[in-house]
């Protein structure tokens, strides 16, 4: 019965050794190769140690010969024919594989003759060609002197037959008579390895590199270039291309909403080797992001989703790590850098002022607000206006640089920020943005539009010179501010001129006729009553603040002596912000200063409906005693 066993396994193991032969295009007995070791999720593609003593199923043999002379390993080795004269030698074999989805591996020994490469004596292996017109090819390829310029062993990119980008090069100075085991490998990702043992030599040396690029795999090959003295003098043996499982690696990670993020791999993963603690998120400050939850991905089977807590930063890190896929192979750590910011949405920001009729010498400019909960980036706005039939003109992008806007934040958009800081009272230059391009707004009435990238019309104001206060002795220099974020933009009646008491504009600030979202109680506060305008640099000036309810007031200042005469009219029909101050130097009218005595303020607001209130307060000048 033993006896029986061992026959029937001879037989097995003799099958399988016949198979394989046949569909690797050689042998696997040759007894003076080492064996070649591979795992089981691994797939040998091609395998030739040349034992068989033919070229079938080799294309373009004519120069080419399986010799027993000075051969490398075994009975036979590929070798170069010494019938060719000179010029340009090459072989080629049929072969198939998956550059996507798998790593591949090369190996090959190689050796030349007595004699060192040169620019007219040089050869290389074509790792992957995708067709067998050497002046054609688009693939890679190691070798020596591929680039007719280096005796290094090195790999090089090859696009339309001619050497495009070196991947690596070795330390290998290839000279006469050097033998050597060469071994390539590609991964899914685009990270190369090139291994390289000398005859004669214990250990072998690694280099790495990196070529993203993709290629057809169609056939292997090798390319001599000599002179006649140097025909026949190139040998090759124990070729093997080896199809191996990649590891899990992240394809593509997106951002799904402010909590939640999809990582994509680029094969099946295991749902045991999902953890929270494999996964670390932070920002550009580098504080950590508490990741909440790791689960699979709904109807699929190699996507994760990642929730996480609050963010306060626009630019984020997820590394990974201890993924594995579902034969066990754990993925390298890996990190992504990504935006935390999300296409801007239809009212998530809005138009918030304009300034189409700027001072002469002057330029427009058009304020934004992110009213949203997110930060928003900037440049994936586009601001433009449109022509008579209603259709989009001079859309201009916003900004070409990465920005983003906070939220709550403006954005006020010119191109000429200094024009406007000089013209207006601004403490906020970062809410500038210069504009390349800027869209021409009329004087008399037009449109203002907000895109976002997608061309989708966030917000739109269609003006008019008409919406300015009808008090205004001249529009020129005063913009449109928007009264409400929660009314409509295309409300007339949600517009309002800029006060006059804030300098016409309030670019970067908040709006002076803006509603206040608290209820404010109307008052007039001089301060300090007494005051004494002896240009001594104490208490020169009286400050009389203002609060109040709403903003678009008119107001009228006089003072009045003791006995009721007008001695100053301070403010004249001027438009007033919500809170704000006017200044009184204690001079009257006719530039002199006035006596020392009590002062009666009377502060007359009317709005545009004609409702009106009157306020009565005093002061004192006083002086110091000498």
């Amino acid at each position: 019965m033993v006896r029986l066993i061992f026959i029937f396994l001879f037989i097995v193991i003799y099958f399988l050794t016949f198979v394989s032969s046949s569909a690797f295009g050689g042998s696997f007995t040759n007894p003076n190769h080492r064996t070649k070791t591979i795992n089981e999720n691994d797939t040998i593609t091609f395998w030739n140690n040349f034992e068989t003593g033919d070229l079938s199923g080799w294309k373009q043999t004519a120069d080419w010969e399986v010799s027993a002379t000075e051969k490398i390993s075994g009975e036979h080795s590929l070798k170069h024919s010494s019938k060719a004269i000179n010029g340009n030698s090459s072989i080629f074999r049929t072969i198939r594989s998956d550059l996507n989805n798998f790593d591949i591996q090369w190996s090959f020994q190689l050796k030349n003759g007595n004699w060192d490469p040169s620019s007219s004596n040089r050869f290389w292996f074509y790792l992957s060609a995708d067709t067998i017109q050497t002046d054609l090819i688009n693939g890679w390829a190691v070798g020596v002197n591929i680039s007719g310029s280096s005796d290094l062993l090195e790999l090089w990119r090859i696009l339309k037959g001619k050497a495009d980008s070196l991947i690596i090069q070795s330390d290998l100075d290839w000279n006469a008579s050097t033998q050597a085991v060469i071994t390539a490998k590609r991964t899914t990702r685009g990270n190369w390895t090139l291994i390289y043992q000398k005859l004669g030599e214990v250990k072998s040396k690694m280099f790495f590199g990196k070529d993203p690029a993709n290629s057809t795999f169609k056939n292997i090959g090798l390319y001599f270039n000599y002179t006649p003295s140097r025909a026949g003098q190139l040998w090759m043996d124990d070729i093997s291309v080896i199809q191996l499982a990649s590891e899990p690696f992240i394809q593509k990670l997106t951002l799904v909403n402010s909590h939640l993020a999809t990582i994509n791999f680029n094969k099946p993963i295991n749902p045991g080797s999902f953890r929270s603690e494999n996964f670390k998120l932070t920002d550009e400050n580098n504080r950590i992001i508490p990741i909440i939850q790791a689960i699979p991905t709904k109807n699929s089977v190699q996507s994760i989703d990642i929730s996480f807590g609050k963010v306060e930063g626009n630019e984020l890190s997820l590394s990974v790590s201890g993924i594995s896929d579902l034969t066990g192979k754990t993925m390298n750590p890996d990190t992504r850098s990504f935006s935390y910011s999300f296409s801007p949405e239809v009212g998530s920001i809005l138009i918030n002022e304009i300034l189409f009729n700027p001072f002469t010498g002057g330029v427009d400019f058009v304020e934004m607000v992110n009213v949203s909960e997110h930060s928003l980036p900037v440049h994936r706005l586009l601001l433009a206006t449109r022509n008579d039939t209603l259709a989009l003109k001079q859309t201009y992008p916003v900004t070409t640089e990465k920005r983003y806007l906070k939220p709550s934040e403006f954005l006020v958009c010119t191109k000429d920020p200094m024009m406007i800081a000089s013209q207006y009272i601004t403490s906020n230059p970062a809410s500038f943005c210069t504009m390349k391009s800027f869209p021409t707004f009329s004087d008399d009435a037009g449109i203002v539009v907000l895109l976002n990238d997608s061309l989708e019309v966030l917000d739109e104001f269609s003006y008019s010179a008409k919406m300015h206060s009808s008090f205004l002795a001249d529009e020129e220099g005063v913009s449109l501010e928007r009264i409400s974020l929660e009314k409509p933009t295309s409300n007339p009646g949600n517009w309002a001129s800029a006060a006059t008491s804030v300098g016409f504009a309030t670019p970067g600030l908040p709006n002076s006729q803006a509603e206040s979202e608290t209820e404010i109680q109307d008052e007039i506060t001089p301060e300090p009553k007494e005051f004494s305008p002896n240009g001594d640099g104490y208490n020169d000036q009286l400050s009389i603040k203002f609060k109040l309810s709403k903003p678009g007031y008119i107001a009228n200042v006089r003072i009045f002596d003791a006995v009721g005469r007008q001695v100053k009219f301070l403010v004249k029909n001027q438009s007033l912000a919500q809170e704000g101050s006017w200044l009184w130097n204690g001079f009257n009218d006719s530039g002199k200063r006035l006596n020392l005595g009590v002062y009666i303020i009377l502060v007359e607001v009317f709005d545009r409906d004609g409702n009106a209130k009157t306020f009565k307060k005093t002061c004192i000048i006083t002086d110091r005693l000498d």
